[in-house]
């Protein structure tokens, strides 16, 4: 699957296509809760750990999009 950007789902967040998982959800498990992307796997029972490590990758590649939006909300 890849990531894509719908204004109609997640307010345009980006997601991991089919599943309206936020690449978001997927960072915050991964970098604040601790969740190596075997745990991820299984928080998230409909990604396979590829979606995850291309959920991080795409959240890595854009990491100052995401702390910007982080620093927006608080």
């Amino acid at each position: 699957m890849t990531i894509v950007r719908d204004d109609e789902h997640s307010d345009g967040a980006p997601t991991i296509e089919g599943t309206g998982i936020r690449v978001k959800d997927i960072a915050e498990a991964y970098e604040h809760s601790g969740y190596d992307p075997d745990e991820i796997v299984q928080l998230y029972p409909d990604l396979t750990l590829g979606d995850v490590h291309r959920a991080l990758a795409y959240y890595f590649d854009n990491i100052d999009e995401f702390r910007g939006a982080e620093a927006a909300s608080a």
